[in-house]
């Protein structure tokens, strides 16, 4: 069964009980075994199994203990960070030039000569 947005929770649940006794089954270990391992009773397992509600930490629990975690990695993935927000994430503050403790310095500075006015046609 595909998981799509037109199943219900229930069948969403169930299909994962499905799917978490079929890895069981297929390491060939019993509820028993599988609830020692991920140290959870057997009752939570047979409630996964069955689809019955459970608290995520005992499904991420029988997960590693099937060594099956790493496939929430692809149920889950990571959102890419989008250029633009790498972008702002690496910029450097550009510091303001700060003037000398005299005002302008004497070598960029020229003195003004014969009383130049704005508009003042040569």
């Amino acid at each position: 069964m595909k998981f799509t947005n037109l199943l219900s929770d229930d069948a969403v649940t169930e299909e994962l009980g499905r799917r978490i006794a079929a890895a069981r089954l297929e390491r060939q270990i019993t509820q028993a075994q599988l609830a020692d391992a991920a140290g959870v009773s057997k009752r939570t397992v047979e409630r996964l199994e069955s689809g019955e509600p459970t608290q995520l930490a005992n499904l991420i629990r029988c997960l590693r203990a099937l060594d099956r975690l790493e496939n929430l990695e692809r149920f889950l993935a990571e959102t890419p960070i989008s250029p633009i927000e790498q972008l702002k994430g690496h910029r450097t503050r550009r510091r303001r030039a700060r003037p000398s403790k005299g005002g302008a310095s004497s070598s960029t500075a020229a003195a003004p000569s014969e009383g130049w006015v704005w508009g003042d046609k040569k």
